[in-house]
């Protein structure tokens, strides 16, 4: 996986029928703003990406986003979202001494 650095403009919802089949379909598409280094350069990066149902209800914001690859139904090979961070919030850790089964009596 590689991570970068994802501004989300805002989400937007496709929705129709498959001609094909007939079931109704749902996309939701990021507009955003993509930021990477490449060779030492920083690269800015403005398109949409679609997002996987478990991130639909995602807010506008920042986030560090986690890509894998994946085939499309024409059989290319695209970047997908896997997961999405907040950027710049900190990690929860465990407080020393904290384990399973909490502290001894």
């Amino acid at each position: 996986m590689n991570k970068q650095k994802l501004s989300v403009l805002q989400v937007i919802k496709r929705s129709g029928i498959a001609k094909r089949t007939g079931n109704p379909w749902e996309i939701y598409a990021a507009q955003c703003v993509l930021e990477q280094d490449v060779e030492g350069q920083k690269q800015i990066l403005v398109g949409t990406i679609n997002l996987p149902d478990h991130l639909k209800a995602i807010d506008a914001g920042e986030y560090l986003a986690d890509f894998a690859f994946a085939q499309s139904m024409d059989g290319k090979l695209e970047p997908r979202i896997t997961s999405l961070q907040p950027f710049g919030m900190p990690t929860a850790k465990p407080k020393a001494g904290a384990g399973v089964g909490g502290a001894a009596a």
